[in-house]
């Protein structure tokens, strides 16, 4: 009895969680973003440049510069690899947290035939849902005098970890109002898989 009612319990959750990745989501960033003394420029090139750190992983370091290559040219901005005016680098990290909705089971007193009061327990299990908090930073820097003209970081925590799908609305969100610097939520749609982006 208990054996089929966990079974159901997990098949549920299965059938929730194929359903959530299937549909659109509403990613939301908290995003602070710094201007240098002057405000960058709303129009002009850049071209990456890379920390030694990210020399280790080239294949994921070269699809974390297109996507945000792509950004960049949302917003204004053109690559140049040889003469470009801004140094661009862009970072990634991934931690599993806390879940923040977790609540662990509590019995219940209830009263039995005795009249005495007992503690029941649940029967769903206790499962924690893994948490993660995805971190997106991009700094320009002017390559001539290799100043700051603008740093960006976009934090979201949920319970997906298809990371690269999440880089690009965090990267949206990161770039929002661009070159104003300040501290606010930005809530991008990732559309379904097979789903254009509006």
């Amino acid at each position: 009895m208990i054996l089929r009612a966990l079974q159901r319990f997990f098949a549920l959750i299965s059938v929730a969680l194929l359903g959530a990745c299937s549909l659109p989501r509403m990613i939301d960033s908290d995003v602070q973003s710094f201007a240098g003394n002057v405000l960058p420029a709303s129009t002009a090139d850049f071209r990456f440049e890379r920390l030694p750190s990210q020399q280790q992983n080239l294949g994921l370091q070269d699809t974390l510069e297109s996507m945000a290559q792509e950004a960049l040219e949302r917003i204004g901005l053109t690559r140049n690899d040889t003469s470009g005016r801004y140094l661009a680098q862009v970072g990634l990290g991934v931690d599993n947290i806390r879940n923040p909705h977790y609540r662990p089971p509590r019995p219940r007193l209830v009263k039995g035939a005795d009249g005495r009061w007992y503690e029941e327990w649940p029967m769903t299990p206790d499962i924690e849902v893994p948490w993660y908090r995805h971190r997106v930073h991009l700094t320009l820097r002017d390559s001539s005098t290799s100043q700051v003209a603008y740093e960006t970081t976009a934090v979201f925590d949920g319970p997906w970890r298809d990371t690269l799908n999440l880089v690009p609305p965090m990267l949206e969100a990161a770039l929002k109002d661009y070159p104003n610097p300040g501290t606010r939520r930005v809530v991008v749609e990732l559309p379904a898989p097979g789903q254009e982006a509006r």
